[in-house]
């Protein structure tokens, strides 16, 4: 994530209040992980990685994985929230002690606060539609440019990027998210409910949209939250949430592809695998188009 807004305050997540129950908006960790992380550990076995940095890292549910496996990880994020989670989970587990967590801006990340490889990774993810929530604050795909360079700046010659973004090309036509967009890969919580999305066009072209839906609390420590409010749901009266500030930009499939070969080149290795699927079935409706694309410079 960047932070080149005009204050603070208009930074996705900056309340704290999505940040802090991102928890559970993911719904189980286990679940969540079981939908990629096969094919996630495959890719990075693929090509012998052994350094990954997690740019997007959140609470470290990704970083955590990947350390299990052996991998050497380092991990940043722009939402403080976030990396206080991540710290608090690497102080209770003594072998997660050599687990580098920093602040880290896309757009300046030489001056993240961690320490990257001098020879580069061998992988970067980008994961959980994280990307799109970058504005192009400078006009003309600058600024989402600029982001992906510095990526590819941190890659070793043959390292990867693997990136993804929802499938906006669906929710543009069909004004609505593909079947069971809640259970995806990413995000399976049963607590969400009235999910929906205000799109803002710009010159007929889709500039911005802004998920918006309710969150049941019941039986947290969120309980008796001040912005809580009492909402129907399945008949009864639940105490909730409401989560409505955190605006994506849509990419559509060739929009973002175009991007990607724009900074890694025409002729890079590129794979694209729907919903981290290698096979994608002929009737298959994606949630996430997952990019990994390898820096061949």
């Amino acid at each position: 994530m960047a932070v080149n807004y005009d204050s603070k305050d208009e930074r996705p997540y900056a309340d704290g209040r999505e940040a802090r129950i991102w928890h559970l908006y993911v719904g189980d960790v286990d679940a969540r992980l079981s939908n990629y992380k096969g094919t996630l550990l495959k890719i990075l076995e693929e090509r012998s990685v052994r350094t990954v940095y997690d740019c997007a890292c959140g609470t470290g549910i990704d970083s955590v994985m990947l350390l299990e496996e052996g991998y050497k990880v380092v991990s940043t994020d722009a939402v403080d929230y976030f990396l206080e989670k991540a710290r608090q989970t690497k102080q209770k587990r003594e072998e997660l002690a050599d687990w580098q967590i920093g602040f880290g801006d896309w757009l300046d990340l030489k001056s993240a606060e961690v320490d990257h490889p001098a020879v580069g990774y061998d992988a970067i993810v980008c994961i959980g539609n994280s990307f799109c929530t970058l504005p192009d604050f400078e006009g003309g795909n600058k600024t989402l440019l600029k982001a992906l360079q510095n990526f590819k700046d941190l890659l070793k010659k043959g390292g990867m990027l693997i990136i993804d973004h929802r499938n906006y090309d669906y929710t543009l036509v069909h004004k609505t998210f593909p079947p069971n967009s809640h259970g995806s890969i990413y995000y399976n919580s049963d607590r969400v409910f009235n999910i929906k999305a205000d799109l803002v066009e710009k010159e007929e072209v889709a500039a911005k949209m802004t998920f918006r839906s309710d969150m049941d609390v019941s039986g947290t420590e969120l309980e008796g939250d001040s912005d809580i409010k009492w909402k129907e749901r399945d008949g009864k009266m639940v105490p909730t949430l409401e989560l409505n500030n955190i605006p994506c930009y849509p990419h559509t499939l060739k929009g973002f592809t175009a991007l990607l070969k724009t900074v890694f080149g025409e002729k890079a290795e590129h794979r694209l695998l729907p919903d981290f699927r290698e096979n994608k079935q002929e009737d298959f409706v994606p949630n996430y188009w997952v990019h990994v694309i390898v820096n061949e410079s």
